[in-house]
């Protein structure tokens, strides 16, 4: 069962708390029972913690995927780097189904030429690659690759096959490395990207706004714009909280 984050629930209660003053409010105005009024804001309010957990949860759960995704392809790329070339063709030749010749993978279809580096893959890479003789479609295995090397491959009809697609060809193989040269990948921290988001600063002051003109409307007369711009700062403010992007 996946860890539910406090910032999670507490996000989630927000968002209900903003839903049931703004709704309370709302139906007091147009509804003269308060128990009618506050048995319908409650059931609102329900409704939105279930609706924002729900999506803040299916939120979070993509972006943790998509960031583990990415720091396991940037500790890849380094254990490969850092390896010796008898065990990243022992490694590679299992996941292409290629006979180790040495200076290359082959299979039937394509001779597979191994670069990995911690610097992107440069044309004297190419050329070298260039200069192998062989019938087979060449495809290089590198870490990243700069636009001058993509350029020169593409004019020989050389493939790259940079550290994303090793990484996803050795995960559908199940061929992973249990650990890395370099340590495990670190998890991302959801907290810290949280705490950069711009809606995290703005919120509190919708919120306090909201609540201020909610209050006000009991004692002013024409309390109808009172009630609808409060109400609405109010979802403002869940919203920021709900839909709000990270800061840039």
């Amino acid at each position: 069962m996946k860890r539910i984050t406090f910032a999670l629930i507490s996000d989630s209660l927000f968002c209900a708390l903003c839903a049931f003053i703004a709704s309370f409010v709302t139906l007091g105005y147009f509804i003269s029972l308060l128990p009618v009024a506050f048995a319908g804001s409650l059931m609102i309010s329900v409704a939105a913690l279930i609706i924002s957990f729900a999506v803040m949860y299916s939120k979070r759960r993509k972006k943790l995927t998509v960031y583990a995704d990415a720091a396991e392809k940037r500790a890849l790329a380094m254990h490969l780097s850092v390896s010796g070339e008898r065990y990243v063709a022992q490694l590679l030749s299992s996941a292409l189904e290629a006979k180790d010749m040495g200076n290359r993978l082959e299979n039937e279809e394509s001779a597979y030429f191994c670069r990995f580096t911690l610097s992107p893959l440069s044309p004297d890479d190419v050329a070298r690659c260039i200069k192998r003789r062989t019938e087979k479609k060449k495809i290089i295995l590198c870490c990243a690759a700069g636009e001058e090397s993509c350029a020169l491959a593409a004019d020989f009809g050389i493939k790259i096959m940079t550290i994303g697609e090793v990484y996803e060809l050795l995960k559908s193989k199940n061929l992973l490395p249990e650990k890395y040269a370099c340590g495990e990948p670190q998890k991302p921290n959801i907290l810290k990207k949280i705490a950069k988001r711009f809606n995290r600063r703005i919120s509190p002051s919708l919120f306090f706004c909201g609540v201020g003109l909610l209050a006000f409307s009991l004692f002013t007369f024409y309390r109808i714009y009172y009630v609808v711009f409060g109400g609405a700062l109010m979802m403002l403010a869940a919203v920021s909280v709900l839909f709000g992007g990270e800061k840039a």
